[in-house]
């Protein structure tokens, strides 16, 4: 199964034929909840909540055991931030969202660790959201996609 984080919507796909259309982009994030910077703590509460009402419906819709993987550059960069190279486990992604979690609660202080861009910030709260809601324990890093 394939994970593809667009600007305006995402989506899974089984294979070319079948997917998943995930009503929610990154830059509706950005923008709309995000405000175009670094989320605080009120604006990652809300962005929480808007990605799982976007990502649990497709709960249903997934073949057990899930083999998730990814061609987006996105989320290699989250990959790369949390020491991964073929393999992302939920628990890193888990980790690097503790320190989004705890910059927000900082207004003005950046966590070192973190890219600040609120894309990538994005990024990792919907890749987070999928793998919980999911029962995902990992995603798998594939070529990434020149798209």
């Amino acid at each position: 199964m394939t994970l593809h984080l667009g600007e305006l919507e995402g989506w899974l796909a089984l294979c070319e034929d079948e997917r998943y259309d995930l009503p929610l982009g990154l830059q509706t994030l950005v923008h709309g909840r995000f405000k175009n910077r670094m989320p605080d703590a009120l604006a990652l509460e809300v962005g929480i909540e808007e990605v799982e009402d976007a990502v649990m419906p497709a709960s249903a819709w997934l073949p057990r055991p899930v083999r998730l993987q990814t061609h987006d550059a996105l989320l290699h960069d989250i990959a790369r931030v949390a020491g991964a190279r073929e393999v992302l486990t939920r628990e890193a992604v888990e980790q690097l969202f503790d320190h989004l979690a705890r910059q927000a609660e900082r207004a003005g202080a950046p966590d070192a660790l973190l890219p600040q861009e609120p894309l990538w910030a994005a990024a990792l709260l919907v890749l987070r959201e999928c793998l919980h809601h999911w029962q995902v324990e990992q995603i798998h890093l594939e070529e990434i996609d020149s798209q």
